[in-house]
């Protein structure tokens, strides 16, 4: 009898030691997550919002209606560098105001083909991630959803790309 007791004790203890621990890892573990997709998020919004600018910067360099961009890397104080193979990673269509619109206006989902190369490798485009693109005065207008609330939004027509905080 005393065996039995001992053992229900320990099983007792042995389950609130067990208890104790997934409530610490819940409480230290669910912060760190949450940071983690906030700083994925901010990750994809600045690549993107890079896409938009090294268009820009082409457009200005030649004056195309259609631009390459070229993949690059980033050296040890934060600058760009082209890779030396010069590998295309993408075609993309600008406007007559030098802006990034993906394709010529009205083919395919020009914001979301934007967003695939902005965040290619670096961002899980998962179910939660929807994305609105229209043409509002004859410039592209891109709205990006998580969890069906406005992420961000780009516009065509002056090249801003605005965050919205919730």
């Amino acid at each position: 009898m005393a065996s039995t007791k001992a053992g229900l004790f320990n099983f007792i203890v042995i389950g609130l030691v067990l208890a104790v621990l997934a409530a610490s890892y819940v409480y230290h573990a669910t912060p760190v997550m949450v940071e983690a997709e906030k700083v994925n998020k901010e990750n994809a919004l600045a690549q993107f919002q890079r896409i938009v600018l090294l268009a820009r910067a082409q457009w200005i360099k030649t004056k195309q209606p259609k631009v390459l961009i070229y993949e690059t890397d980033f050296d040890a104080s934060g600058g760009t560098m082209q890779k030396h193979e010069k590998e295309v990673a993408a075609e993309l269509f600008v406007n007559t105001k030098g802006w990034p619109e993906g394709f010529e206006a009205g083919v395919g989902n020009a914001c979301e083909y934007m967003f695939t190369l902005a965040t290619l490798r670096e961002f899980d485009v998962s179910s939660e991630i929807s994305v609105s693109d229209e043409y509002v005065n004859g410039y592209l207008q891109c709205v990006f959803f998580i969890h069906d609330k406005v992420w961000f939004e780009y516009n065509a027509g002056s090249g801003v790309v605005k965050e919205r905080k919730t």
